[in-house]
């Protein structure tokens, strides 16, 4: 298995570090930590090899900066998620999620019928391998606040103001 990686320079907080299989994404990281990036693929696929990016990524990173330019959402980037559990529900649900709007925790545990769950939505949140193309900084804490964040939150905040949501 090989691994294509790119670092992308984009004008919210510095870089992204892409990684993508032949399939599809399989890593956003928020930031500039490429050595970062490279260490958790290997940790989650020792055996693969990592690679420059192909064409297939390079479109993949133009299309991020575009976004973090104002420009369209990336949720038809093709991604491979790791799970196939709660996890994967909370994703799909979290795709849901027009841009400039928000949800808290507590209603996304809602939409899923499991409406005491609010916590592992944040969990789910938090292993989200692709933010951006699924956009868990669309979630929010029920007073409003930003809650947690699996990057930093400079990142959530920067996000929510660059698709014009509003939160308390």
């Amino acid at each position: 298995m090989r691994l294509h990686v790119l670092r992308v320079p984009v004008p919210i907080l510095g870089a992204v570090c892409l990684a993508a299989s032949d399939y599809g994404l399989v890593r956003v990281h928020l930031g500039d930590e490429m050595p970062r990036l490279e260490r958790e693929v290997r940790e989650r696929w020792p055996e693969a090899e990592i690679v420059g990016a192909d064409a297939a990524l390079r479109e993949a990173g133009r299309t991020l900066r575009a976004y973090l330019e104002g420009g369209p959402d990336p949720s038809h980037l093709r991604v491979v998620l790791p799970e196939d559990g709660f996890s994967a529900r909370v994703w799909r649900e979290l795709q849901k999620i027009p841009r400039g709007e928000v949800r808290s925790y507590a209603r996304v545990a809602k939409a899923l019928r499991k409406p005491g769950a609010a916590r592992a939505v944040g969990q789910a949140c938090g292993r989200n391998p692709v933010p951006l193309v699924i956009p868990c900084h669309r979630v929010v804490a029920s007073d409003g606040g930003l809650g947690g964040f699996a990057g930093d939150l400079r990142w959530k905040r920067a996000l929510l103001v660059l698709e014009g949501a509003r939160t308390a």
